[in-house]
């Protein structure tokens, strides 16, 4: 009697135990598994970022949806950190400063629209879309910008109007200068003390020409 208890007791623990077994089993093999991703991630990581510098080769989240919408990313070798100069966008009169960067262009304008009074400015962004060839950085870019994009008498008087605008313009670009061609589509904010055209928001076709010098 007392050895059959005994084996029964010895079966029940062998059938407690290999639950447990099967368990830490599972418990390393998940832990190597773990560490064999990790692993595998980092060397893929690695890989990628040796690579990034290469022509051609994706080297961030940025790139790739770049890549994905057909912007080229900007050619910054051989070009000046920043270019000033002066333009006319929709009567703006102004002077501008343009830095290219890896992902595109970001400029400045500061001046007066030619039948105004106060200082109006802009700022912006530009990113290329078509480079015409591998030798230069002349071609196509888009972008858009914020600021005064108008000048209206209202009330008996000349005002900046705040807007925005998205833009379109052709860059002849090189180490030296910096000559851009834009043609943008946007609108100003609305006056309640103007005309009827002036209390609502109306897109308004608007062309630009600026040069800018390279200096630094």
């Amino acid at each position: 009697m007392e050895r059959m208890i005994e084996s029964q007791s010895v079966t029940l623990d062998k059938q407690t135990m290999q639950p447990k077994k099967i368990s830490s089993v599972l418990q390393v093999l998940l832990i190597a598994s773990s560490f064999a991703y990790v692993g595998t991630t980092y060397a893929e990581e690695s890989a990628l970022a040796a690579t990034s510098n290469q022509p051609g080769m994706v080297g961030s989240a940025m790139d790739s949806t770049l890549d994905w919408f057909g912007f080229n990313h900007t050619k910054v070798e051989g070009l000046h950190t920043l270019y000033v100069g002066v333009g006319d966008t929709n009567s703006l009169l102004h002077f501008n400063v343009e830095a290219p960067t890896r992902f595109g262009h970001v400029y400045a304008k500061v001046g007066q629209f030619a039948d105004g009074k106060n200082i109006a400015g802009q700022v912006g962004f530009r990113m290329p879309y078509l480079y015409t060839n591998e030798k230069d950085n002349d071609g196509v870019y888009f972008g858009a910008y914020v600021g005064h994009i108008m000048n209206s008498g209202i009330g008996g008087e000349h005002k900046n109007r705040l807007g925005g605008a998205l833009e379109m313009s052709y860059l002849f670009m090189n180490q030296a200068s910096l000559t851009a061609i834009s043609v943008s589509v946007g609108a100003a904010q609305r006056d309640k003390d103007g005309n009827p055209d002036q209390q609502k928001v109306t897109p308004t076709v608007m062309f630009g020409l600026s040069w800018g010098f390279g200096v630094f």
